[in-house]
């Protein structure tokens, strides 16, 4: 793929020059309140608020803490009930399960499922109402399916499916409704698919692909509704199946040769690309019938990348030339391309970056029915973008990083009506940010870095009024860490001047 570059060119841009085409609503001249907003909310960029410094200090209030212990390698967040739970790693305990209720308080195991420096190494934590599923191995069992409610009584093991230290290592672990489905592996049936509601009883197995011992490859389990969908291989072909909420398998559609990869759901469509190894990515779709598979067209160059739902239609970057120099467009370059699952409804939205370089559109996901992404115009540097997938309703968010450098947004991640992702300014480096998607309400939540320095910030997750994030002052310090979400603008005005209402 093409690397991301940009052109340098000396623009002079002013802040009445905000609400053009690409950066947003346009505010009338006569707008006082408006202009206000927009200096404010560049002020937030530019400078280094006190109330940054008091949100580090805060978070640093248990002992040397941030949150969770620096170098403990803190991995898999997710949010369970009233407290963050994830996995890392303690001096004489090894990798095990920890929980954090925020600033409120210090993180801590949850349970020393494996004693000793072993550990119970917990992964793929993944939240079932009212718990938090995870596989660990405690040393007696393999590694096996766990679920926790956060306490040391409530973590259990939920089903020994294949007994003896060698474990049925369950993994793809997908959510669906209530139910949770993975592969896993016992003497009776080899490797097939199962799903879970949390309880032993509730575990079973979905559908034995192969009768008895002998397995199949089974990937790219996909939640679609209430639906599930994944793909088979076998010597003779690539097949894909969806699985209804009462268990019943179906083939939808198999190949004899090649990969099927990148499934996407969108409302009652399944979109997927297939390979068949002569560097042409074929955009499939799909409905819940056998035999209704489409191909919508060929791409060349890069495959298309960052598969995106919205509105029944799927989203994604095509056409920019491939990593050994295959050949994409050479008009417009990697774009944003959008589908609806017809050969007329698959097009480009929006040439962001005229000609054959292409803007390359990165990080995409979805937030009350607008799509986010970063991408570089040539001239103001890779930044934060939206789109409603037309081509008036494709522009920038917020210029962070004035001139040709930008601002290189990542990690981004859409939750409860806000956006959490970092980004690189001149004057502090990588940090974390958060927008609802407008720009007056686009800043930097904290400064854990000092100076240009960056804490890399990753992994956002919100729990209540707080976001966590893996960050760290030093590559080798990476914890957890916990912000107050405080909206700028209501804040800025005094509306909610408390943690919960900000």
């Amino acid at each position: 793929m093409k690397a991301w570059r940009g052109v340098p060119v000396l623009v002079s841009v002013l802040v009445g020059s905000l609400g053009g085409v690409g950066c947003g609503p346009a505010f009338e001249s006569s707008d006082e309140r408006g202009i206000e907003r927009v200096a404010s909310a560049r002020a937030s960029v530019d400078a280094a608020p006190e109330e940054a410094d008091a949100e580090v200090t805060a978070r640093r209030a248990c002992g040397t803490d941030p949150v969770g212990p620096p170098g403990s390698k803190p991995e898999w967040l997710a949010r369970g009930d009233g407290r963050l739970l994830f996995s890392a790693e303690a001096v004489g305990q090894g990798r095990e399960l920890w929980s954090s209720p925020g600033r409120s308080g210090c993180a801590g195991v949850v349970k020393d499922i494996r004693p000793g420096t072993m550990g119970s190494v917990p992964r793929f934590l993944t939240p079932l109402e009212p718990w938090v599923l995870f596989v660990a191995d405690d040393g007696q069992h393999g590694p096996e399916l766990w679920r926790t409610d956060g306490t040391e009584a409530g973590t259990v093991m939920v089903k020994d499916l294949l007994p003896g230290e060698r474990g049925s290592a369950p993994r793809a672990l997908t959510r669906v409704g209530d139910w949770l489905y993975f592969t896993a592996e016992d003497f009776e049936h080899g490797l097939e698919l199962w799903r879970t509601d949390g309880t032993e009883s509730g575990t079973r197995l979905v559908h034995e692909f192969v009768p008895g011992p002998g397995s199949l490859q089974l990937v790219s389990l996909t939640a679609w509704g209430k639906r599930l969908a994944l793909v088979s291989y076998s010597p003779e072909a690539a097949v894909l199946w969806v699985v209804e909420a009462n268990g019943q398998a179906r083939v939808l559609y198999q190949s004899a040769v090649g990969v099927l990869l990148s499934l996407t759901a969108s409302e009652r469509r399944l979109f997927f690309l297939r390979d068949t190894g002569m560097d042409i990515a074929e955009l499939w779709v799909t409905s819940e019938r056998p035999g209704s598979a489409t191909r919508v067209r060929d791409f060349t160059g890069e495959f298309p990348s960052y598969l995106t739902a919205m509105n029944g239609s799927v989203f994604f970057l095509a056409g920019a030339d491939g990593y050994f120099g295959e050949q994409g467009d050479t008009l417009h370059g990697g774009e944003l391309w959008r589908s609806d699952g017809t050969v007329s409804g698959t097009r480009l939205v929006r040439d962001i970056w005229p000609g054959p370089k292409g803007s390359l559109p990165s990080h995409l996901v979805v937030m009350d029915g607008v799509l986010y992404f970063a991408a570089d115009d040539g001239w103001r540097g890779r930044e934060l973008w939206r789109s409603d997938g037309t081509l008036l309703g494709t522009w920038m968010v917020w210029d962070l990083q004035w001139g040709p450098e930008g601002s290189e947004p990542e990690q981004l991640v859409a939750e409860n009506g806000w956006l959490f992702f970092s980004a690189k300014t001149a004057l502090h480096g990588r940090e974390a940010w958060s927008s609802d998607g407008w720009l007056w309400r686009t800043r930097r939540l904290t400064d854990i870095a000092p100076g240009t320095s960056s804490s890399d910030p990753r992994s956002f997750v919100r729990s209540g009024s707080e976001v966590f994030f893996l960050a760290g002052e030093a590559p080798a310090d990476e914890a957890l860490w916990a912000v107050p979400l405080r909206p700028a603008w209501p804040c800025a005005t005094g509306a909610a001047a408390d943690a919960r209402g900000c």
